[in-house]
């Protein structure tokens, strides 16, 4: 009958719809589980006969979809032990069985999860909160490579890890191309920390020193090692010799020394006296009393020092009478004074004895000219008056004037720059004798005559073998307290390159005497100041160089600050190796062994490639200049926490600073995930119908990757569910009204029978 069809269709209604709401239940039961994943209802409808003619109630079957494959949000964690899955794929995890104070045995069922909260326990495994262990592969240390045949739970059991020798140091930096050869102080070392194999710290010493343009000894020093990568000292020939030879004396320069005279009568009032040296001219004007002789030359040597110019050249002094001199500055330097100006020429007098009275008569012939006359009775001041009158009124190029020192005397001078003139005095009658007297003009003479300083050279001729092997070898020149030193770097091929050598290193040394030329062989010392001698003290001493790696750098523009080749052959008892190839692009390593007592160790300096700016250069600069120095070795280290990577591996991190890789940890696929079997705490074993699990490296054939301090959260979606629950109220709602409908109208069959 259709009616209880109908009643017994609403009821597996009512059932349908209370499981659907048993599952919306149970997903907000989990909205905030993590890894937890929903479960939907889906519908599917019970056919009892249906055909062309007829269809009879049937009913509803809900039957739960299990949403394993939906992807939940990931959230970021502060643990670094907590795992999300990116992707397709579930965690393999155990779950233990039994557990004792030692020891935890597991189901061999495996299952799968997707909640990620996992920590470390008290036993070192990796569990989450739903009790599950993390299962990983184990990774073999040598090659890096998971075994994918361990799969098993994790356990951290390597708390410590043992310590690593250094085998290999690296070294990226410059050397400064333009530090001094042998530079003193040297350059700082490089320092690096080293461990033996007991993890005890040693220090390496990298000291780089210049021993020519692009060549460069290295030194490598292990301080508590029995081996020493390099040793033994580098000894030539004992053949040298250095003594110097004399070629060209000393000669002292002697200063020139003029005597300047003039004219002891002095200089009239007004009269100038010009002495010129070279471009500087001196002038003396006569005051109105005028300059005794003995005046002028004391104003004549306080204007030459006064004068800058000529002051550079000359000193005025010794002024005796009218007399002074001139000395030249600078011994050896000859100068040649003139005189001029109108009190530079002859200046003669003319003294009147007395008065003259009747009868007397005086009379002067100056400069051809003349007589010139004056008759008694008259004075001595009218008489000098009427003769200085009767002179410069005939205009015979000189001139007369009174001597404002002597009212008796006239002055006579040429008006001629050291004009000379011939002059008498005659008299007759009573008391008029004249008397008369010449100077000639102002003149000098040389009293000492310049002598040119004569520059002292001494040879310094060289004995002695030549080559690589007499690296070292001392040649030293002392002269005062100064000591100027070469040392052969061992690429001298001649004695002319030692003699160049030595002879550079003279000259660019400050405050030396002397300087350095090469003639063959010989080193030509020449003194810096002609007439200055100099005696010097010469040493040559044999090397005895300690052992080092030579370095050299490239000379072309293609290779110009990079290193192109590395050579062993001043290295005679250290065990360092330097490379056989040494083309373009080859490793630049040494290698050497140290023992610090726990047995050899062999270490590699890597300095880069040869011909190649990769590793060490030499470039400008003043220092050595390290950018990157490190080295592989560790001392013991403990563990610290754990790092994993996208791909699933554990890394464990310790206090040495060490890293290891100890496990993988691999995703499970399944074709059909939503068919698994659903576990308490949020885990899934596998069905027949979800298929077998496919075992994955993360990120590799379709699964997804692993996301380290995050976990996955519920996929449920809230505001879905709530909708969800509204529907299915409504249903149950509704599946109970046709109950109710079907028993009214069965009500009303029963009530016909009454």
């Amino acid at each position: 009958m259709s009616i209880l069809g109908a009643m017994f269709t609403a009821v597996s209604g009512l059932n349908a719809q209370s499981r659907s709401l048993g599952n919306i239940s149970d997903n907000i039961a989990n909205s905030q589980t993590v890894g937890y994943k929903k479960v939907d209802t889906r519908f599917s409808d019970i056919i009892t006969i249906s055909n062309k003619s007829l269809n009879l109630p049937g009913g509803v079957v809900a039957s739960p979809y299990y949403a394993n494959a939906l992807q939940g949000n990931i959230n970021q964690t502060q643990s670094s032990t907590n795992l999300a899955v990116s992707g397709q794929g579930f965690f393999v995890v155990s779950r233990p069985t039994q557990q004792t104070g030692t020891l935890t045995t597991f189901s061999a069922l495996p299952y799968y999860t997707r909640a990620g909260d996992f920590e470390v326990n008290r036993d070192g495994y990796v569990v989450n909160g739903g009790g599950y262990y993390l299962n990983g592969w184990s990774v073999d240390q040598t090659t890096g490579v998971p075994d994918t045949g361990s799969l098993a739970p994790i356990q951290i059991t390597q708390l410590t890890t043992p310590p690593t020798p250094t085998s290999q140091i690296e070294v990226t930096g410059n050397l400064p191309a333009t530090s001094v050869v042998n530079p003193d102080p040297a350059l700082a070392p490089t320092n690096v920390k080293v461990y033996d194999a007991l993890g005890n710290p040693h220090t390496i010493s990298l000291t780089w020193v210049k021993r020519a343009d692009n060549i460069w000894n290295l030194d490598i020093t292990a301080a508590g090692s029995t081996l020493d990568p390099v040793a033994g000292n580098i000894s030539g020939t004992n053949d040298q010799t250095a003594v110097a030879a004399n070629t060209t004396p000393n000669v002292a320069g002697v200063a020139q020394v003029d005597t300047i005279t003039v004219p002891a009568n002095g200089l009239p009032p007004g009269r100038t006296l010009t002495y010129t040296i070279g471009a500087n001219a001196v002038t003396v004007t006569a005051p109105v009393g005028g300059y005794t002789g003995a005046q002028l030359a004391t104003a004549l040597a306080a204007a030459i020092n006064s004068n800058a110019g000529a002051a550079a050249i000359v000193t005025a002094g010794n002024v005796a009478g009218n007399t002074l001199d001139v000395t030249a500055d600078v011994a050896g330097t000859p100068f040649t004074g003139t005189f001029g100006g109108n009190g530079s020429g002859q200046v003669d007098t003319v003294t009147i004895p007395g008065a003259l009275i009747g009868g007397d008569t005086l009379s002067v012939q100056v400069a051809g000219g003349g007589p010139f006359t004056v008759a008694g009775p008259s004075s001595v001041a009218a008489a000098r008056t009427s003769l200085i009158n009767q002179i410069n009124a005939a205009a015979l190029g000189v001139t007369a004037v009174a001597d404002p020192n002597n009212a008796s005397r006239i002055l006579i001078q040429s008006d001629t720059a050291g004009g000379t003139f011939t002059a008498a005095a005659a008299g007759a009658g009573n008391n008029v004798a004249a008397t008369y007297s010449t100077n000639p003009p102002t003149a000098s003479a040389t009293t000492q005559a310049n002598v040119a300083p004569v520059a002292q050279v001494d040879t310094v001729p060289r004995r002695r073998t030549v080559g690589p092997g007499e690296i070292g070898d001392t040649w030293s020149i002392t002269i005062g307290t100064q000591t100027i030193t070469y040392v052969n770097d061992g690429t001298e091929t001649t004695l002319a390159d030692v003699a160049a050598g030595f002879a550079a290193r003279i000259n660019a040394a400050s405050g030396f005497p002397v300087t350095a030329t090469v003639s063959g062989s010989q080193v030509v010392l020449t003194a810096k100041v002609p007439g200055t001698p100099f005696a010097e003290t010469l040493t040559a001493t044999n090397g005895n160089v300690p052992g080092f790696i030579d370095l050299h750098f490239g000379t072309t523009p293609t290779t110009a600050g990079t290193i192109t080749s590395i050579s062993n052959q001043y290295n005679p008892a250290g065990d360092a190796t330097v490379p056989a190839s040494q083309n373009a692009g080859d490793p630049a390593v040494i290698t050497f062994t140290v023992d610090y007592g726990s047995g050899p160790q062999v270490v590699s300096l890597d300095l880069g490639r040869f011909q190649s700016t990769d590793g060490l250069t030499q470039f400008s600069g003043t220092q050595v200049d390290i950018q990157r120095l490190s080295q592989d070795g560790l001392p013991q280290g403990l563990f610290t926490g754990i790092n994993i990577s996208d791909n699933g591996d554990v890394e464990l991190n310790y206090d040495n600073g060490a890293s290891t890789v100890f496990y993988r940890v691999p995703l499970a696929q399944f074709y059909d995930p939503t068919a698994l079997k659903r576990e308490n705490g949020q885990a899934f074993t596998e069905t027949f119908d979800s298929g077998t699990a496919r075992i994955t490296n993360p990120g590799a054939s379709g699964a997804g990757t692993v996301r380290a301090n995050a976990v996955e959260g519920s996929n449920v979606d809230i505001a879905e569910e709530f909708s969800k629950m509204i529907v299915t109220q409504r249903a149950y709602a509704a599946n109970a009204r046709v109950i109710t409908t079907a028993d009214d109208m069965l009500q009303e069959v029963i009530n016909i029978k009454r």
